[in-house]
């Protein structure tokens, strides 16, 4: 009786082990994606990190800790709502008065403050299905995009925004027919998809 519990104490403690963190997202799986869209030199920007050619490992570490971290990135249930975010992040920034943290927080319906909060994440990860957040803030990258004035001269920023697309219940998906809070929509009514 005792080896039979002794068994069942260790069946016990290896699956908390094994289950620990199953649900949150991870650097680690985003890595390969940010490393393809970034390309030559990794995504560091000499002019903000430094005037040296960085490694990959130092790129990555410059991006998780800067980014991923930052934004708390571990802390997302769904890979697919912290990388849409965090992948804008890296790409432009938080925006002139924090505007692309602000969009994500009128997607997921909190206060506009600009600062990510551990309980706008929390928000976030009480969505059922991602893609009610993802796809949203892809809309709001690819609009956001088309306002800059050297979009023309960029087209694969908005290649790299529709990459993160999820199909929805039907398999589908159409950006014109996603859904946008109506201080997003008022923002860019003049852009065209």
């Amino acid at each position: 009786m005792r080896k039979r519990r002794i068994n069942v104490f260790i069946i016990a403690i290896s699956s908390l082990i094994f289950c620990t963190n199953v649900y949150a997202a991870s650097f680690e799986k985003y890595a390969p994606k940010l490393l393809k869209f970034e390309g030559i030199g990794y995504g560091i920007h000499k002019p903000i990190w430094g005037d040296k050619d960085f490694t990959k490992s130092e790129a990555l570490n410059i991006h998780r800790k800067h980014y991923w971290d930052r934004y708390h990135g571990d802390l997302f249930k769904s890979q697919e709502v912290a990388e849409v975010l965090i992948d804008h992040l890296i790409n432009a920034g938080p925006g002139k008065n924090r505007e692309n943290i602000k969009a994500f927080e009128a997607i997921i319906g909190v206060k506009q403050d600009g600062e990510l909060s551990i309980s706008d994440v929390e928000r976030a990860n009480s969505f059922y299905f991602p893609e009610q957040i993802v796809n949203p803030y892809v809309k709001y990258r690819v609009l956001y995009y088309k306002t800059r004035s050297n979009a023309a001269e960029n087209p694969g920023w908005i290649v790299r925004a529709k990459a993160f697309l999820m199909a929805n219940s039907f398999g589908t998906i159409v950006l014109k027919d996603v859904s946008l809070p109506d201080s997003i929509t008022r923002q860019f009514r003049h852009v065209r998809l």
